[in-house]
């Protein structure tokens, strides 16, 4: 029994110190140290290990249960971000929509801009925030939206706002500070749209991909092989945080400067954690943390790998009477839509 014990207690000790290593790590900003962020990734992973020890303390020694009570607590944040544990808005209740949808550039199939278009419709969708829009095959699509606002305004792939309510600013947003490729530096834009309820600046991002693909993955059963591949699979991990870091760093700028109330949508190639998601949380609410509901995973990739997380974020502020977060279904891209609903009715 006693061996067991400090078996037992061995585990615990290095579980408690990974988390809180691996929970420091992720708010490190990837512009410092490049590839730190993967950490916010593998951080909720360690609420299930925890959990276990806590009903295995609680049967054998239950004051050494402690250290994994407040693992739990430091990880309720991000478990809570990627499970959607709450109760939507009553089904007879006025709601206006606003979804966030990366549409792959209508590349999943032959018609996808329509049936996107015809899902907009289906669902009462009010404004739509789209990233890797290619215009030349949006299709009908638009038609449902009377205003639009597309960043950069010329070129052929990019960002885009589609709303049906009026839209009375609206503009390109740059990366100026990031090198690289250019959609990269300019994928994002923004539009001040008046609600019911207030008017407010849509903010649409799309930041850097890690860029790592299935083939990347595969490797011969030699130890040269492996390695080089690890190797470049880590390169393209670190660079693409490093970029993602300095994407972040305007993101906030537009944030605190914006003269309305914000809502932060897109496709930020990571869970949400670690730096960027705990500095936006000082000025944004997640309705994912306490009004998500539905369905797991906005990225198909990762779910049909067993890992249903959502690397899609829809950000608001506190004033705005957001009542519901969900994951749509449909598969019309390699990702699926995330829709925030507000009262139309109702005060913040």
């Amino acid at each position: 029994m006693k061996k067991r014990i400090w078996l037992l207690n061995a585990i615990n000790i290095i579980l408690f110190y990974a988390t809180l290593a691996l929970g420091l790590g992720s708010l490190v900003p990837g512009n410092w140290l490049p590839g730190v962020g993967v950490f916010s990734i593998l951080f909720p992973l360690l609420f299930f290990p925890h959990t276990i020890m806590v009903f295995i303390w609680l049967r054998l020694q239950p004051k050494r249960a402690f250290k994994n009570i407040i693992c739990i607590a430091l990880l309720l944040f991000p478990v809570l971000a990627q499970a959607p544990l709450g109760k939507g808005p009553s089904s007879n209740e006025d709601l206006i929509r606003v979804a966030s949808y990366n549409v792959r550039a209508f590349y999943q199939f032959n018609g996808a801009a329509n049936e996107i278009g015809q899902w907009t419709q289906r669902e009462g969708i009010d404004v739509l925030c789209v990233q890797e829009m290619r215009r030349s095959a949006v299709g009908d699509l638009y038609r449902n939206f009377p205003n639009r606002v597309y960043a950069p305004k010329n070129r052929s792939i990019g960002t885009a706002i589609y709303s049906k309510y009026p839209i009375i600013n609206s503009g390109a947003l740059a990366f100026e500070n990031l090198e690289g490729s250019r959609y990269a530096r300019e994928s994002a834009g923004y539009a001040d749209i008046v609600f019911p309820f207030d008017t407010v600046r849509i903010i649409n991002v799309h930041l850097t991909s890690t860029g790592v693909k299935n083939l990347d993955m595969e490797v011969e059963p030699t130890r040269e092989e492996w390695v080089e591949k690890s190797k470049f699979v880590a390169k393209k991990i670190a660079g693409s945080d490093k970029s993602r870091a300095i994407q972040g760093k305007h993101i906030l700028e537009w944030v605190s400067s914006s003269p309305h109330p914000v809502i932060l949508a897109g496709d930020f190639n990571s869970v949400p954690g670690g730096n960027l998601y705990a500095r936006l949380l000082w000025k944004l609410d997640d309705p994912y943390l306490t009004k998500g509901h539905g369905a797991w995973g906005s990225y198909m990739p990762l779910r049909e790998k067993g890992l249903p997380l959502r690397i899609d974020w829809t950000l608001v502020d506190e004033r705005l009477p957001y009542n519901g977060q969900y994951i749509d279904g449909i598969e019309f891209s390699d990702h699926r839509p995330l829709v925030t609903t507000f009262s139309a009715s109702n005060e913040p």
